[in-house]
């Protein structure tokens, strides 16, 4: 698995093929929401890393090093392609975030929605700790719950 910087051209493509996945048809990220979303922080130079395995994307890691609570790095979006879930994608990216967030800060921090069991599984596989939850700051019906992980 390779993980690399999303190039601006892969951006449309790439939006694309995530609107499909379930949690962005309920949160309404469409199409063209998403590709704004990602070009916006592209122009910023916030973080954005793909996973590709075969030069085919497998999945994106979107993402803050510093400024969370003034404590640490944000890992605002991890999301995989259709298919490629239970691949290692998932691992490769988060791994990914935490090497370039520890250089910058001591602590990650996530949110994940209350009915997003399997990710709440992955997560705590790989050290994080439930610090509580945020209901309806989203969504009004969805709780999204606040991951944390001493880095260093």
């Amino acid at each position: 698995m390779d993980v690399r910087p999303l190039a601006a051209a892969e951006i449309p493509a790439l939006a694309r093929a995530l609107a499909g996945v379930p949690l962005m048809v309920r949160y309404g990220r469409t199409p063209g929401a998403l590709e704004a979303a990602l070009s916006g922080a592209h122009a910023r130079g916030e973080r954005l890393l793909v996973a590709a395995d075969g030069g085919a994307l497998r999945g994106l890691a979107w993402f803050l090093t510093q400024g969370t609570l003034a404590l640490g790095g944000y890992l605002k979006l991890i999301a995989m392609l259709p298919g490629a879930e239970g691949k290692g994608a998932g691992a490769a990216l988060l791994a990914a975030f935490e090497a370039e967030t520890a250089r910058e800060s001591r602590h990650a921090f996530l949110l994940v929605s209350d009915f997003n069991d399997g990710a709440q599984r992955f997560y705590e596989r790989h050290g994080y700790v439930r610090a509580g939850a945020l209901p309806g700051l989203v969504l009004p019906d969805v709780a999204e719950v606040l991951y944390w992980k001493r880095l260093r």
